[in-house]
């Protein structure tokens, strides 16, 4: 349905077992319950009659184990009204209407948020400063911490924004190609936040 610019978002409300473990995963955008969502091929059962391992649902793929180390899902919710609410801000994301409102926070505090000798670089409290109304739709919060991405307003237009907030790690990388993927399929143009501090030695000696 991507190819042919249908958005698809999928809620995991319970267990996603063998084919329906297939729907969260090709879906644009994966929202999962903690405690109640799973998604795997072969419940505990099979694995303990093929392999002779015991192991739990939420090892084996629980809305914890998806969203911090598969990274198959990408909105992790503490409870079902969480993750409709979640569902709402996904479906803004859609790229359909604008509107304006002025962020929540002074941008003059960007002058100070954003040192010369800062060692780290808030990114969560610069974007507050700068999209609209403060408001911003954080995309696979848990998997690779060190990029952030996400969907916010400027001026009433939808963006994406990717900032880096450490070293990029394979998951980073992985989180980062599958969030621009998704912009292009919706043309929503990016914004990056680079974070690159200064290196203790020379480039070039």
């Amino acid at each position: 349905m991507s190819m042919n610019a249908i958005p698809t978002i999928c809620v995991v409300c319970g267990s996603c077992t063998a084919g329906a473990a297939y729907v969260p995963t090709m879906a644009d955008e994966a929202v999962i319950v903690d405690k109640i969502g799973t998604i795997f091929l072969g419940g505990p059962p099979l694995v303990k009659a093929a392999t002779g391992e015991i192991v739990t649902s939420e090892d084996l793929g629980g809305a914890m184990m998806h969203s911090s180390v598969s990274g198959c899902t990408d909105h992790f919710e503490a409870d079902e009204e969480s993750a409709l609410e979640t569902t709402r801000s996904i479906v803004a994301t859609l790229n359909i209407e604008q509107y304006v409102l002025a962020p929540l926070y002074d941008s003059e505090d960007l002058l100070t948020l954003a040192l010369y000798d800062s060692t780290e670089f808030p990114i969560y409290q610069i974007l507050a400063r700068i999209v609209d109304g403060s408001q911003f739709q954080e995309f696979k919060t848990l998997f690779g911490s060190t990029l952030i991405t996400g969907f916010a307003r400027v001026y009433g237009y939808l963006v994406g924004i990717v900032a880096n907030n450490g070293a990029l790690t394979s998951e980073a990388s992985l989180k980062g190609a599958h969030f621009v993927e998704l912009c292009c399929q919706r043309n929503i143009p990016l914004v990056f936040l680079q974070n690159t501090l200064p290196s203790p030695r020379p480039a070039y000696q």
